[in-house]
C-alpha cells in the first residue's frame, strides 16, 4: 500500500513539473514572439526625387507635366510613418492662383497648397510641406523658403481636372499604407492667361517608413 502511495506521489510530482515547464515554455514562446516581429522590422527615411521643371500656365490651366511623378521603390514591405513634400524653385508672380494636389500610389489624395501667398511674387522659393511644421502657409503674406503645414484656403474645392480631390489636406492621410510605387503631383493655376510660373527645380518625397530588414 506504502510503495502504491509513493508511486502516486511520484506521478503527481512529474505531472506538476511537466505542467509547470509547458506553461513556462508557452509563456517564453508568447514573449518572445513579439520581439521577433519586430527585430524582422527598421525604421529608415528616405527621399524620392523628380528634378525636372513643372512648368504653369500651359494653354488651359494645369502645368506641364500633369501630372508630375516620382517613383518609390525598395521599401519591402514598406508601410508609411510620416511623409512630406519639398518644392525647388517654386517661381509665379502671383502665387495665390497655384493649386497643389498629391496622389498616392494607391488612390488616396490631399490638396497640400491652395490659394497661399496672395499676390507677393515669389523667385527660387523651396519649400518643405510637413504636418509638423509650425506654420502654415500665408493666406495673403508672403511665401518664403521654410517648412508649411499643408494649407488650402479656398473655400470650394479647386477643380484638378481628372482627379477628384478628397478634401483632405493632411498628409497624414498616407500614413499606414505602402509607399511603393508612382506617387503623382497635379498642379493648376487659377488664372492661366494673367500670370505664370513653375517649379524650377521639381518636387521630392521624404518618406519615413518601417521596412523589411
Amino acid at each position: 500500500m506504502a510503495r502504491l502511495d509513493r508511486s502516486k506521489a511520484v506521478v503527481a510530482v512529474l505531472t506538476l513539473v511537466l505542467a509547470t515547464a509547458v506553461a513556462l515554455g508557452t509563456m517564453a514562446l508568447l514573449a518572445t514572439k513579439p520581439a521577433d516581429a519586430a527585430s524582422r522590422f527598421k525604421v529608415v527615411t528616405r527621399t524620392f526625387s523628380n528634378p525636372n521643371a513643372i512648368l504653369f500656365p500651359t494653354p488651359n490651366n494645369t502645368a506641364a507635366p500633369y501630372p508630375s511623378r516620382v517613383k518609390v521603390a525598395n521599401l519591402r514591405q514598406g508601410k508609411i510613418l510620416d511623409v512630406n513634400v519639398k518644392i525647388r524653385g517654386y517661381i509665379h508672380t502671383f502665387p495665390d492662383d497655384v493649386d497643389v494636389l498629391l496622389k498616392a500610389p494607391n488612390g488616396r489624395n490631399a490638396i497640400v497648397m491652395s490659394d497661399a501667398g496672395g499676390s507677393g511674387d515669389v523667385n527660387g522659393v523651396g519649400l518643405t510641406i510637413d504636418d509638423e511644421a509650425p506654420i502654415f502657409f500665408p493666406d495673403s503674406g508672403q511665401i518664403v523658403s521654410t517648412a508649411y503645414m499643408p494649407s488650402n484656403y479656398n473655400i470650394i474645392l479647386d477643380p484638378f481636372p481628372t482627379q477628384t480631390p478628397s478634401g483632405n489636406r493632411l498628409l497624414s492621410r498616407f500614413d499606414g499604407t505602402n509607399p511603393n510605387g508612382f506617387w503623382k503631383l497635379f498642379v493648376v493655376d487659377d488664372f492661366p492667361s494673367v500670370d505664370g510660373g513653375q517649379f524650377a527645380g521639381g518636387w521630392s518625397l521624404q518618406i519615413k517608413a518601417r521596412v523589411l530588414r
